[in-house]
């Protein structure tokens, strides 16, 4: 402390021994030094503020993308829920059963009807199973065809026409001869009470 008081005391002298002229160029000099020093400290805080500010705004953007992957997320999950859900409720439909049923109130002749069931189709990482049917039906009217594939995919929306043939019949020109897969989507084994649970908690 009384080292920086001597130097202080020093620095005094030697200004009041300098002349009015000297004296005014290290006013001037002292004073350009205190602008410059003032102008880097202003620099320094405003790219201090500036970089503080992007990264205000970076984490905002950040979390207005979290937010928004989190609603998707939820939509997606809500979505799930209910497709199971339709699949469950539909568990008790069979294929076969429901081609004959629905042929039958529609006049077709079923014994020409020919069904034949495919292995079922699912990849290892789905929890749905594809059950499918090969319907061969001979001789049958346009609009009769039409009423059966739309009351089949009205039955259920877990029921599915995925292919379809159309030729017309050598015998009859005003019949057609129609060839055609029906899917049935369901959860596999294990995978209801899954289900069931998933759509109770929702």
């Amino acid at each position: 402390m009384a080292a920086l008081r001597l130097k202080l005391t020093t620095l005094i002298e030697a200004f009041d021994r300098l002349s009015r002229r000297e004296k005014t160029l290290v006013g001037l000099v002292g004073v350009c030094l205190f602008f410059f020093i003032t102008s880097l400290v202003s620099i320094w805080v405003s790219a201090r503020l500036s970089a503080l500010e992007r990264r205000i705004g970076d984490s905002g953007a950040k979390l207005q993308k979290m937010m928004e992957l989190r609603s998707e997320y939820e939509k997606a999950r809500e979505e799930r829920q209910r497709a199971q859900q339709r699949i469950s409720a539909a568990r008790g439909i069979q294929l076969m059963g429901t081609l004959e049923m629905l042929a039958q109130n529609l006049g077709v002749d079923t014994k020409k009807m020919e069904m034949k069931p495919l292995a079922p189709v699912s990849s290892a990482d789905s929890e749905i199973e594809e059950q499918r049917v090969d319907v061969r039906l001979p001789a049958i009217t346009i609009d009769r065809l039409v009423l059966l594939l739309e009351q089949l995919e009205q039955r259920s929306d877990s029921i599915a026409v995925r292919t379809l043939v159309i030729k017309k019949n050598f015998q009859d020109s005003s019949r057609l001869d129609a060839n055609f897969t029906v899917s049935k989507f369901q959860l596999k084994e294990g995978k209801e009470a899954t289900a069931s649970g998933g759509g109770k908690k929702s």
